[in-house]
């Protein structure tokens, strides 16, 4: 008969393995490349002025920044003092997060399911070949870091069912994630708390002790930011989060989406898409299986999330990133249980799972290249312009991204630039209707300068490679 050591030796060695691997291997490919993605640009960006500027608020374009809070900022900057690589230091925190995420999934997956050890191994496996999740890491999105947070939620919940003072590691993570980007994890732990003042048995055990101090604890940490945010710059509630919250619920994005936009780009995102919302379901009404009530929470906050995001219309697939970790691991314990039935069905359920498997690595690579940019020329061109500017002179970049091939990002260009002053973007309407007042320094594609000789007298050429041109007018 096997003891707990060797029932619990093969599915922790693999998890460990699967874990030391797989972000080897994506540490590796995050080394490489250059940051060209819109919102590791915005990350890197914020991070660098922090340095320049000090690290009590958040800026951009050498202008304050109210849009995100500032812990994924604080991180990047330290990484970004210490690391020769630029690239790696700005993507190194995300694979951080995704580590942490990965271990807190096999964590959960133990507090759960406690006697089958192999939920633990697939859990992890299913995350981390899971495109969606893969893909936000290695483009640094903030959303990698909520990831964590939440799923170290959920498991500082599932113990708080024992002892009640786990609460306060549920109040942590909702401090935290509201300054890693949106309260999201409040809205998480509000849902768990519904699912079990539903539940007379699960009443009984919330630890009221606990519970309130640990809810008043994350609303007072958490409102800190906002509050000297508001109290230095007399920012208006709105100002606060305003491209996640209030930009995005306008009619001009979410109501120009289609209704369950989020379930639709899952589904297509990968195979396992469709698993992942097949399987809270089948928690919660698949009788001949008795699951646990910590399983069927999960389920229902789950559900429930992708609900409100459904029914807000939410633009993208990757605001339910921090729910993916509690998806996968529903979905492991569902397998697990069919591996777990006699006949047909354990042949048909492990093929079922290496098939997941394998086209979530391949496509996840696929991704990752498909994803990366040949960026070096225009990368050359902004540490040239970063070399010319001058103080006093106005920085401008030409049709940045309004027709066609055009030029990147004013944040790619402040980034690889190390620019110390600011940049202005103008479309080639808009710089002959109010052309800035000379000397300008500016960036343009070689089809768009002679029009500014219809702005100024004697625009004068400065550097040139490929399409790019750097020019000045006195």
């Amino acid at each position: 008969m096997e003891t707990v050591e060797t029932q619990w030796g093969k599915p922790l060695f693999l998890t460990a393995f699967l874990i030391a691997s797989v972000f080897t291997w994506l540490a590796w490919e995050m080394a490489s490349g250059t940051l060209a993605n819109t919102d590791e640009l915005l990350t890197a960006e914020r991070s660098r002025e922090m340095l320049r500027l000090g690290r009590s608020e958040v800026h951009f374009n050498f202008e304050p920044s109210f849009e995100k809070p500032p812990l994924q900022y604080w991180l990047t900057g330290l990484s970004l003092q210490t690391l020769k690589n630029r690239t790696f230091a700005v993507r190194i925190w995300p694979l951080v997060y995704s580590v942490l995420t990965a271990i807190c999934a096999g964590w959960l997956a133990f507090l759960l399911e406690p006697n089958r050890p192999w939920i633990v191994p697939l859990t992890v496996a299913l995350l981390i070949s899971c495109p969606l999740f893969c893909k936000e890491a290695w483009h640094h999105s903030l959303d990698i870091g909520l990831a964590f947070f939440t799923t170290a939620a959920f498991v500082s919940a599932g113990l708080a069912r024992r002892h009640s003072v786990w609460w306060l590691g549920v109040g942590i993570a909702c401090w935290l994630g509201s300054l890693q980007k949106v309260p999201l994890v409040a809205l998480i732990w509000l849902l768990i708390l519904i699912v079990r003042l539903t539940s007379p048995n699960e009443r009984k055990l919330l630890g009221y002790r606990w519970l309130f101090p640990s809810l008043v604890s994350a609303a007072i940490l958490s409102s800190i930011w906002p509050a000297v945010q508001l109290l230095n710059y007399g920012v208006s509630f709105r100002s606060l989060y305003q491209e996640e919250i209030v930009d995005w619920l306008g009619s001009k994005y979410l109501a120009s989406r289609p209704y369950l936009e989020i379930p639709y780009r899952l589904i297509i995102t990968s195979a396992c898409g469709i698993f992942l919302l097949i399987a809270p379901f089948a928690t919660l009404f698949w009788r001949k299986q008795n699951f646990t009530q910590p399983i069927k929470e999960i389920s229902i906050v789950s559900l429930a999330f992708i609900g409100l995001a459904v029914i807000s219309n939410f633009r993208s697939v990757r605001y339910i990133v921090p729910l993916l970790p509690a998806l996968c691991l529903v979905l492991a314990i569902v397998i697990h249980r069919l591996l777990e039935r006699k006949g047909s069905v354990r042949p048909l359920a492990a093929g079922l799972a290496a098939v997941l498997l394998l086209e979530g690595f391949i496509q996840t690579k696929l991704d990752i290249q498909y994803n990366r940019k040949d960026v070096a020329i225009e990368k050359r061109v902004a540490e040239e312009l970063g070399v010319r500017q001058e103080e006093g002179t106005r920085t401008v970049l030409i049709n940045a991204r309004d027709q066609g091939t055009s030029l990147l990002y004013n944040s790619f260009y402040l980034f690889h630039g190390n620019l110390r002053f600011p940049v202005t973007k103008f479309t080639v309407d808009e710089i002959r209707r109010a052309p800035p007042p000379p000397p300008v320094l500016g960036v343009c594609i070689d089809r768009d300068f002679t029009a500014l000789h219809e702005v100024y007298p004697n625009p004068r050429v400065q550097f040139t490679l490929g399409q790019f041109i750097i020019w000045r007018a006195d």
